[in-house]
């Protein structure tokens, strides 16, 4: 594949738009960026961090004739559906996560697919034709090889330039939705096609293509919002640095903002690679939010490590409740976190279980290593709170009395749940004696008593929610039941 480099970018106006970001009522200050991003790390990632950009894209994956991903025409990325690219850039994937770490104005990330002169979409109608998109074609291998690899990746930026086939298009956009992406198009000619594909996309897979990039730059600077409608998908309009100062684009996306009717919600900068380390990175962050707003920088309130003594990939989060998956789209994994940094006026609580289930432990302070609280790699769920509020929250929704929580050896299963009258639990150790409490959803302590037979009486409470607590031996558990 001929290798597309800088030069090659301004003669030939090669252009995948940078996005917006993940939810359309936001006003976005999007940037794209190539090689410079991942070669010079050194000062890439904390600049773009900390310019006031809301949406990154990492241009460009091309895909050849048999189906491989190649990051830029500068190295190999997928494979028969295994990830490759750290043999070139060991540190890629971990620093597309460091992008979303706060102190960040980040919330979305995107690679991008192809660009102009790229035989990308053609191989991809080629290979959709021949294999479909089920789990065993060699594009769904490779697609859920990016996804696994990179969970903090948003979206994936449509930079179709030459084959314009809706039905291969939009196959490959309802593949996507379905591995957990969101689908960006990104237009600067043939508008019907780009209408087509976000409308059948959407028909199939509601909420998948969720935003317009629109060149106007380059071979669309005749391009106007005003004039590209994709119903209620927002348009960004795109400028580019070579062709326009920072007061030249703030006046150009101030005129369309207004008088497109609204239909223009942000907007974005081509291309990082000119203005990479200077001031103009900023400079146009800038312009873009003086017209739109947005660019917040995030607090850091608690800091989480992938290894012990605070070592490998650092990720911090703003206060705010995480699922696994909110959590993966941040670059933390599952069951992968050893040690935490909290920050003074915070607190957060790790759940063994996603959706805040199963046990758990509320940390005030830092702790250099979870593997002498029985916590290491264990977490699928947190909360973080300002002040101690994680140590009286059991959930993200209710606030409990504090129950300092403490994992029990051995399992533990309480049963059934809901339950009418009696309330059984198997544990893998000995409870024999133990203290039981019952709080409601107040904090107010209902009911206690000392465990006989692993069994308690619960038929006269109301119907609602309840927390029962055991206590023994020093060790704490608790678990929420429901009474019918």
């Amino acid at each position: 594949m001929k290798k597309f480099t800088h030069s090659c970018l301004k003669i030939f106006f090669m252009t995948c738009l940078l996005l917006a970001g993940s939810i359309p009522v936001f006003s976005q200050v999007g940037i794209y960026g190539g090689g410079p991003i991942y070669k010079n790390r050194s000062y890439s990632i904390n600049e773009l961090r900390n310019s006031g950009y809301t949406v990154v894209v990492v241009w460009t994956i091309h895909i050849d004739a048999s189906g491989n991903f190649n990051f830029n025409a500068e190295f190999p990325l997928i494979q028969n559906g295994t990830y490759i690219g750290a043999s070139s850039y060991p540190n890629f994937v971990d620093d597309m996560a460091r992008l979303k770490s706060a102190p960040t104005t980040i919330n979305r990330l995107e690679f991008c697919l192809s660009a102009w002169g790229s035989a990308t979409f053609t191989n991809i109608k080629n290979l959709i034709n021949a294999q479909g998109t089920g789990s065993t074609s060699t594009l769904y291998k490779n697609f859920q090889a990016l996804r696994n690899t990179f969970p903090m990746v948003d979206a994936i930026g449509f930079d179709d330039e030459s084959a314009y086939d809706v039905s291969s298009a939009t196959a490959l956009a309802v593949m996507l939705g379905n591995l957990g992406f969101k689908v960006s198009l990104v237009p600067y000619t043939n508008a019907s096609y780009w209408t087509s594909v976000a409308t059948n996309t959407n028909n199939q897979r509601p909420g998948t293509v969720d935003r317009v990039d629109l060149q106007c730059y380059a071979g669309g600077a005749g391009n106007s919002p005003c004039n590209w409608n994709f119903g209620s998908i927002p348009v960004y309009a795109g400028l580019w640095d070579a062709e326009k100062t920072t007061s030249q684009v703030q006046s150009q996306l101030n005129t369309w903002k207004n008088s497109c009717n609204a239909r223009v919600q942000g907007g974005f900068m081509w291309l990082y690679d000119d203005i990479d380390n200077s001031p103009q990175t900023a400079a146009y962050a800038t312009a873009i939010r003086n017209v739109f707003g947005g660019g917040t920088l995030s607090t850091a309130a608690v800091t989480f490590y992938r290894d012990c003594n605070y070592g490998g990939l650092a990720i911090s989060l703003p206060t705010g409740d995480y699922t696994l998956s909110r959590l993966q789209s941040f670059g933390i994994r599952n069951d992968d976190i050893s040690s935490v940094t909290v920050n003074s006026g915070y607190s957060t609580r790790l759940y063994q279980n996603d959706n805040y289930g199963g046990t758990s432990l509320a940390l005030t302070a830092s702790n250099a290593c979870l593997v002498a609280a029985g916590w290491n790699d264990l977490a699928s769920s947190l909360i973080v709170r300002s002040g101690s509020g994680a140590r009286v929250a059991e959930d993200p929704s209710v606030q409990k009395s504090i129950i300092p929580v403490i994992p029990i050896a051995g399992n533990f299963t309480l049963y059934p749940n809901p339950v009418a009258s009696e309330l059984r639990w198997q544990a893998g150790v000995d409870l024999t004696g133990a203290q039981l409490q019952i709080f409601d959803l107040s904090g107010k302590l209902i009911r206690s008593a000392r465990n006989v037979a692993n069994r308690l009486d619960v038929s006269g409470l109301h119907t609602g929610v309840y927390t029962l607590v055991i206590r023994s031996n020093g060790s704490v558990i608790t678990r929420q039941f429901v009474k019918q």
